[in-house]
């Protein structure tokens, strides 16, 4: 009977020694597998032990969801290292809130939610020449359609007051569409004794004209010979004008605020008193856009001559006619005494009109 009894605790000591033993194996594999990482989430560091395999599954072990906008390092995919560092942060300027710093940092209740602002975005206006249709219709071929954007922001309040605002995405919702017009660029013709000619555009020149190789139309530039006889201009400075102002290019707009329209970039602020005087529509219409430009250069020629003197003539006119007339007549008289200043612009429509006289073409 006790040789039994001997016989059943000595199989049972051997059991728990296997037991024992893989226990230990068990506890030796998981410690050589657990590993310590360093993670730096938006400047904040701290040390946490992990079994991940990768930087994935350490994501998914400790709860970090990424957002659109955030970004980890290394990837993903990267296999995980004892002692590695990942770090995650964003990619816009997202404002970490602090509680311990705005704790300490005021004494009233703090609260940082996300606001959506939708902003409009405006359409513009594209206008395009058509020659089939008589000059000064204009015709709306698609209506402007304004667009629309989301702007997020995490914002912080204290007491209910806002204290810092940080911007978190922006993203378009619709796009703009912009409205179309059709501008008719075709000259109304009439049956004279001598044929067909066009109505409104002097087209007959004398022996003085020249035509250039430039890419203004043959007839814009008769147009533009026989203003300038008119107005008493030199005919190649007023073409270097309109090369310098807008290439040639009779829908060229710029500015913001006070924006310039066509070939010779007739200022809006002039359009009113200049269609009065004028009797001109369309800024946009190369012959109206280059009665305009005539009409104030030789305005600007006309006080230059009294102001100055020589080659200084032309240097206060083009200026004047590119800062607007009271703006550079103060910058040349700043110091008191006059002075014929500020000669960039000046010198680059000088310098196209002498390459234009030299070799026929810009």
């Amino acid at each position: 009977m006790e040789g039994s009894k001997l016989h059943i605790f000595k199989k049972a000591l051997i059991v728990l020694i296997l037991v024992l033993s893989i226990a230990t194996a068990g506890v030796f594999l998981v410690t050589t597998q657990l590993k310590t990482i360093t993670l730096d989430y938006y400047g904040k560091k701290q040390t946490i032990n992990t079994l991940a395999a990768d930087v994935n599954d350490f994501l998914i072990q400790n709860k970090i969801s990424l957002g659109d906008n955030d970004k980890v390092e290394p990837s993903k995919e990267t296999l995980l290292e004892d002692g590695i560092s990942i770090s995650i942060t964003s990619e816009v300027n997202l404002a970490m809130l602090d509680m311990e710093e705005m704790s300490n940092s005021y004494s009233n209740p703090m609260t940082a939610k996300v606001e959506e602002v939708i902003e409009t975005i405006p359409f513009e206006e594209e206008k395009r020449n058509n020659p089939a249709i008589d000059r000064g219709t204009e015709n709306t071929l698609q209506e402007g359609v304004e667009g629309q954007r989301s702007i997020r922001y995490i914002v912080k309040y204290d007491n209910g007051q806002e204290i810092e605002r940080a911007q978190i995405s922006n993203e378009v919702i619709s796009e703009a569409k912009n409205q179309v017009i059709e501008v008719g660029t075709k000259l109304p013709v009439v049956v004279s004794r001598g044929g067909v000619t066009r109505n409104s555009v002097p087209t007959e020149v004398d022996s003085g004209f020249r035509q250039y190789n430039i890419s203004l139309p043959v007839e814009q530039q008769k147009f533009a010979y026989n203003l300038c006889k008119k107005y008493g201009l030199q005919y190649e400075l007023f073409l270097a004008v309109m090369y310098r102002e807008s290439g040639y290019n009779p829908n060229a707009y710029g500015g913001a605020g006070n924006p310039s329209y066509g070939l010779c970039q007739i200022y809006a602020t002039n359009h009113a008193w200049l269609r009065n005087t004028l009797g001109i529509s369309n800024f946009f219409d190369p012959y109206d856009n280059m009665t305009a430009g005539a009409y104030l250069l030789s305005r600007y020629f006309g006080t230059a001559r009294n102001v100055a003197s020589g080659a200084d003539v032309e240097v206060y006119a083009l200026n004047s006619y590119n800062m607007g007339e009271g703006i550079y007549y103060n910058l040349c008289n700043r110091t008191g005494t006059f002075q014929v200043v500020d000669r960039v612009y000046s010198n680059n429509i000088i310098a196209t009109r002498n390459k234009l006289l030299s070799t026929g073409t810009i």
